[in-house]
Formats: C-alpha cells, sequence, structure tokens
C-alpha cells in the first residue's frame, strides 16, 4: 500500500492553517472524526464515486484492450454459439506481435538523462547529482518499473510509476515502482498532460486485516468492521459492477470475459478490507520563500530551522499567496449510503507540491481525454479475423448433404460418416444424395482475413520491416522508407513517454534535493562494467578558515532534469550516422578528424564513449555538454596552456637546431668553397703545366724541325756545292 505511516513527518510541514487542522478533544476522540474531519472525507468519498462512475466506461473498455492483448478475444455468448455448432474459437493474436514490437523497442532504447545547474557555482553539484540518480534508478530498477507502466499504456492507454520517500534505513529513502492503472482513478475533469490541473488522484487496494492494524493500530476496530473473506465476483471489479449500474437504468446489462478456473479472484479465506488513499489539492493561504536560490518558490514552514535561519539573516523574503496545496488522506472505503472510516489526512511531506504518480500515457480522446491505447483500434479486424480462420478451418474441414427423406435409415450415422474424409455412404436404391465441399467460400475467408492481418500492421505501425521479415522491399532505401513510415506512426507515444520520463525525473530530483541530507558513499557502474564511487554530505574542515563544511551538500542548491532528446530519435539518428559516415569519406583527413567525435556520438557501437573519449584527446575538441562546466574550462585552458609550453619549446628548440644546422651548412659551404678554390688552382696548375709541357713539347719540336731544316738545307747546299763543282768548266769542254 501507500508508505504515508513511512514518511519522514519530521520534515513536512502543513501550509493549512491551524484553524482547519482539528485538534484532539478532550474528550479523546480522534480528531480524524471531528466534524471538519467528517466533512471532508465526504467531499473526497463523493470525488472517489464520482470518478468510478465517470470512468466506468473507459476501463471497461480498458478492461477489454488487456483481455485482447492477452488472447482472450471471445464473447462469451460468440464462444457457446461455436461451441453448439461444433466449430472451434479459435484466436490468432496478431495484435501481441505488433504491441510487443513497441514494448520492446523501449525496452531496447532506454534513454539517459543529466542534471543541469541553474548557476555557475552549482555545476559541481550538478554532477553529483547526476550521479545520484543514476544510482538510485540502478537501485530501485527503475528502468525495468517504467517499462512495465509503458507496457500499460501501450496497452490500455495510461500506465503508472510512483516516486516516493520511505523511512526503512535498511533499505534506500527514495524507491520508483510501477503501479498497476487497475488501482488508480484521476480526475477525470483534468486536461493538461501532467496532471497539474486535477484536484485528486486515487489509489485503492486490497490489504490483509493484520498489515492494516500494523499500520492504523488506532483504528483496529473500524478495520476489523470493514474486513471480510471474499472473492473478486462482486463490488470489487469497478469496470463491471459501475457500468452495469450506469447501464441497467436504460435496461442494458454489459458482459465481459469470464474468469473460468481462476483460482487468484476466487475461494478466498483471508480476512481483508479496501484502503482507499487520495492525493488531492486544497486551496490555501500560504507563505512562499524568494530571494534565496535554494528555496525560490517554496511554502514557508515555522518549524523548519533553516527557513528560520534564512529568514532572519536577512537572505530571503517571504510573500502571502494563495496556492493549490497537496494533501494525502486515506480512508476505508464506505458504500453509497453508509460513509468509511478516515484513517489518515495530512499535508503532503514533499516539496515539490505534486502528485507522487507519473503517468505515462498513449493516446487521449479528444472528445473526452479519456486514455486508449494501441489495441483499442485493432480489435474490430482482430475479432473478424478470428472469426474467419476459424469460418474457414471449419468449411474445409465439414461437408454439406443434400439427399431425399428416405435417402438412409440412420442419419446421424449418414451425418458422421459424411464428415470423414473417407466416408462411405449407404443410401436407398433410387435415392439422391449430394455431397458439397464449400471450399472456394473458405477462400474467400481467407483473403479476408489477410486483409484484416495487413490493416492491423497498417494501424499499428509496426511493419514487416520494422520487425525484420522479408518484404517485396529490396532496396535499402526502400526498407529505410518503410521502417521510418512505421515510426512516424508510433512517434506520439514515445513523445508521451519522454514527457514521462522528463516529470518523473523532476521528481526525483525534488525528492534527493529534499531528502538525501545524510552522509553516503555510493557505487557508480558503467557502461562497461567500471565501478566509482562518489560521496555526498561528507563533513570536513576547510583549510582556509577552520571551519566545519560539507564535501557535495546536494541539499544546498537547486538543479534541473533534462532528458537527453536524441535518444527517441533512434531511426533519424542512424540515418544521420550513415550519412556522416559517407560524408566524412570524401571529406579531406583534417576535416574529418575534426569532427569524428561527432559522428561516432550518433551511432550505437558499444563503448563508444570511451571511443569517443580517445578521438577528442587526438584532435583537441571537448565535449560540448561541459563546455560551461569550470573544472572543464579549467582543464582545458590548463590543457591549452601545457600545449602552447609545448609548442613553444618545441619551437625553441626547432629554431637551436635549425641555427645549429645553419652554422655547419655556413661552415660545410666555407669548406666546399675552399675546397673548390684549391681545386681550381689545383686544375690551373694541372693546366698550366700541361700547356707548359705542350709548348715545350712543341718547341723542341720546332727546334727539331729546324734543326732538320738546316741539316736539310745544309745537305741541299752541299749537294748543290758538289754540282757545281762537277759541272765542267766551259773551257775545257771545248
Amino acid at each position: 500500500m501507500a508508505p504515508i505511516e513511512n514518511y519522514r513527518t519530521n520534515r513536512a510541514h502543513d501550509p493549512i492553517p491551524q484553524g482547519e487542522t482539528p485538534a484532539a478533544e478532550p474528550s479523546g476522540q480522534n480528531p480524524l472524526d471531528s466534524p471538519e474531519s467528517q466533512k471532508r472525507l465526504r467531499k473526497i468519498e463523493d470525488w472517489w464515486y464520482q470518478a468510478r462512475q465517470a470512468q466506468a466506461l473507459s476501463r471497461y473498455e480498458m478492461a477489454l484492450d488487456q483481455d485482447f492483448y492477452d488472447g482472450l478475444q471471445w464473447r462469451d455468448e460468440d464462444k457457446l454459439t461455436l461451441l453448439g455448432r461444433g466449430q472451434l474459437p479459435l484466436v490468432f493474436n496478431q495484435i501481441k506481435s505488433s504491441l510487443d514490437w513497441i514494448i520492446g523497442t523501449e525496452k531496447r532504447t532506454r534513454v539517459d538523462s543529466k542534471v543541469f545547474p541553474r548557476g555557475e557555482e552549482d555545476v559541481p553539484l550538478a554532477e553529483v547529482k547526476t550521479e545520484t540518480l543514476k544510482y538510485v534508478s540502478d537501485v530501485n530498477k527503475a528502468g525495468f518499473h517504467r517499462s512495465a507502466a509503458f507496457r500499460d499504456a501501450t496497452i490500455v492507454g495510461v500506465g503508472w510509476v510512483e516516486d516516493a520517500i520511505r523511512n526503512d534505513p535498511t533499505d534506500e529513502p527514495l524507491y520508483s515502482r510501477y503501479e498497476s492503472w487497475r488501482n488508480i482513478w484521476y480526475d477525470h475533469l483534468s486536461v493538461e498532460r501532467d496532471l497539474s490541473d486535477a484536484r485528486y488522484v486515487f489509489r485503492s487496494k486490497w490489504m490483509d486485516l493484520d498489515l492494516a492494524i500494523a499500520m492504523f493500530p488506532e483504528r483496529a476496530a473500524q478495520l476489523s468492521a470493514a474486513a471480510w473473506t471474499h472473492d473478486l465476483w462482486g463490488n470489487d471489479d469497478d469496470e463491471f459492477y459501475w457500468l452495469n449500474n450506469r447501464m441497467s437504468a436504460d435496461g442494458r446489462i454489459i458482459t465481459r470475459q469470464s474468469y473460468f478456473d481462476d483460482a487468484f479472484n476466487s475461494d478466498n479465506r483471508r480476512e481483508r478490507m479496501r484502503l482507499v488513499e487520495c492525493w488531492y489539492r486544497e486551496p490555501a493561504k500560504v507563505q512562499v520563500m524568494r530571494g534565496f536560490p535554494r528555496f525560490e518558490g517554496m511554502t514557508f514552514d515555522q518549524q523548519d530551522i533553516v527557513h528560520l535561519a534564512v529568514i532572519e539573516q536577512g537572505l530571503a523574503s517571504v510573500y502571502d499567496a494563495l496556492k493549490m496545496v497537496v494533501r494525502c488522506a486515506m480512508f476505508i472505503g464506505g458504500t453509497l449510503t453508509d460513509h468509511g472510516c478516515l484513517l489518515q489526512d495530512m499535508a503532503s511531506p514533499y516539496r515539490h507540491n505534486r502528485f507522487p504518480f507519473t503517468p505515462i500515457w498513449c493516446y487521449r480522446r479528444g472528445r473526452d481525454n479519456t486514455p486508449y491505447g494501441v489495441v483499442r483500434n485493432l480489435r474490430d479486424p482482430q475479432e473478424d479475423l478470428n472469426k474467419r480462420r476459424s469460418k474457414a478451418l471449419f468449411i474445409l474441414s465439414t461437408n454439406k448433404m443434400i439427399a431425399d427423406n428416405n435417402a438412409f435409415d440412420d442419419w446421424d450415422e449418414a451425418a458422421e460418416e459424411v464428415a470423414r474424409p473417407d466416408a462411405i455412404l449407404k443410401k436407398r436404391p433410387g435415392s439422391e444424395v449430394k455431397i458439397i465441399n464449400e471450399t472456394d467460400i473458405a477462400e474467400r475467408h481467407v483473403m479476408m482475413e489477410e486483409a484484416d492481418a495487413r490493416y492491423i500492421q497498417d494501424a499499428s505501425g509496426v511493419t514487416d520491416e520494422n520487425m525484420g521479415r522479408q518484404t517485396n522491399a529490396v532496396s535499402g532505401i526502400a526498407i529505410q522508407s518503410r521502417q521510418n513510415q512505421g515510426s512516424l506512426v508510433t512517434a506520439e507515444i514515445f513523445d508521451n513517454l519522454r514527457l514521462a520520463i522528463q516529470l518523473q525525473g523532476e521528481l526525483q530530483l525534488s525528492l534527493v534535493e529534499q531528502f538525501y541530507d545524510e552522509p553516503k558513499q555510493m557505487r557508480i557502474t558503467g557502461t562497461r562494467g567500471q565501478t566509482r564511487f562518489i560521496q555526498i554530505n561528507q563533513p570536513q574542515i576547510d583549510p582556509e578558515t577552520g571551519e566545519e563544511a560539507t564535501l557535495n551538500d546536494i541539499t544546498e542548491s537547486q538543479a534541473d532534469f533534462i532528458v537527453y532528446e536524441q535518444d527517441f530519435r533512434e531511426s533519424i539518428r542512424m540515418a544521420m550516422f550513415e550519412t556522416l559516415m559517407n560524408l566524412c569519406g570524401q571529406l579531406p583527413p583534417e576535416v574529418t578528424i575534426n569532427i569524428l567525435d561527432l559522428v561516432i556520438e550518433l551511432s550505437d557501437v558499444p563503448g563508444k564513449d570511451e571511443i569517443v573519449k580517445r578521438i577528442r584527446k587526438l584532435n583537441g575538441q571537448v565535449d560540448p555538454d561541459h563546455q560551461e562546466d569550470p573544472n572543464a574550462q579549467a582543464e582545458l585552458q590548463a590543457k591549452q596552456q601545457q600545449e602552447q609550453q609545448r609548442a613553444q619549446l618545441e619551437q625553441q628548440m626547432i629554431q637551436g637546431t635549425l641555427e645549429e644546422q645553419a652554422a655547419k651548412i655556413k661552415k660545410l659551404l666555407a669548406d666546399v668553397q675552399l675546397i673548390l678554390e684549391k681545386a681550381k688552382t689545383e686544375e690551373v696548375n694541372r693546366e698550366t703545366s700541361a700547356m707548359n709541357t705542350i709548348m715545350s713539347h712543341q718547341e723542341q719540336q720546332a727546334n727539331e724541325r729546324d734543326r732538320r731544316f738546316q741539316r736539310t738545307q745544309s745537305a741541299i747546299e752541299a749537294l748543290n756545292a758538289e754540282a757545281e763543282k762537277a759541272k765542267p768548266k766551259p773551257g775545257k769542254e771545248a
């Protein structure tokens, strides 16, 4: 039942003026039996009866939706008719597979959340609160409870989760759990999806007598008088009982699926009673605090020493306001003529001044805002499918016979024989017997049945492509287009889920900021299984002032709860990832490395956070979500300074190396110049020597030629002289 008795009442404040809160009378009368309390009880009971009557038809339809999902899809009268003709009431539950895809999608894409600060000084505590909420979610298995509520929303139209505080020191103070839609009645005149305009929310449960007396010992006599052993065929079945009360005036009685062999709903021997819990809003004049961020907009509590200290120090002020204040009452349900017994009536112990129940809607009817689920529009084609499949099978399994009156001696035997596939009929001679098998009619039923199955897929938005079945869509673009079409049909369901997660996160954050004021160490487990520990509200001594301080005091500031948007756009996100990956293959490498971390964030790769972190170490980028974090900014500045110092040092080293290399090159050039000059000198000397040698040789040759010429000339002259001598003298010849 409700944990009202476990609330930390020392932290609660009652904004209702004392004049409206009855005090105990000297006679010892319980203040809950005073005229003021009884007047309030009568008002609450009137709300209770009105809510049950107004929502009876809607809840009856919701119960039928649940039955259809569970395979209870035949009316009792239709079953009896089919069984009377020998036809089986077959069920081919096409609805369940479609809804299971929607339910499974939520389980596969559970989202993450983050707490954002309201000021720069609250950034570190916002990170601590984010980790705290993750720890609380893990401990309470909040994801599984939310999935159960989303399952109800998808099937019947609305699901509920509860977030409250318990005072059991052996357990986590904040708990989150699923609550069945059958136990909740809300203000049917409410329009807002967050119930901000609702006057009340009821929760009703059956409880054993001993447990109820343990919770309310001062009301033991009233509880014992209200307890009885019963089955669940009577007034406790609200969807059936109240609906028939409405219809009986018109002479109509509504029937529904019978609970054959349902031991849970019958043969009960335990003493039990029905307790009703009502969270309701009452107008009250209160004082509201302002001027101090921690308590901005809170109702001033004169019994809270922190509130008093803040006001006395002038850090905050108060102003009078008329507000709708949330209260909680619990009573034993009475009848239309007899009033019940009030067990509790108190102000809400929670600062958020909201109901502890968060609705998850599927669809809401435009006429009166009543909820309905995906099943509602699928019941007719599903019922038609079952009847046509059963009819087709019956036609294929039976034969019709037309015969003369005197054709058979035993007509029962003939009827049994004609139903056999190997029938042998003995008829009278001269009589006529005709066997008819209407297979063509069975084929028409099968065609209509297939049309019903296709309509169920189209109406639910869950196509064969979404479910991974083979279809006539061949190209990847065609398959993706049909998958996107199914995602668009179910977009409203998941958008309502996102709103519910946002509202539930706000409640959890408020409860953490209010009640988590004691030292605590929490273990946080990452996606890769790594474990780390964080501490909150740890007392320590300030080394500068020597005064006692508190490390990670998460109650000293307020923050905002935000749901990650991208987790609700899976198909679009994956399409963006594929597009950007293709684009990265066409961009220059220096551009790709700078945007690669953002591209990987769009993927569903396991351990992508670690991959992105390592990529950002390489490309020097920072997480956009942490750009406003002073610690991240300090780390970034320190990293940039280190990079600058490293760059300067590297530049100096490079400059020194360049100068050293330049000196070496200059010396090398000088040496080369000397070598070249020396080589040039040696070459000139070699050329001069060679030239001198050539000239000396030529001179020698010339001298030799001159000598040979002279010798030749001398020889010629000698020969000429001898010739002259040899010539006869003219005188002698004569």
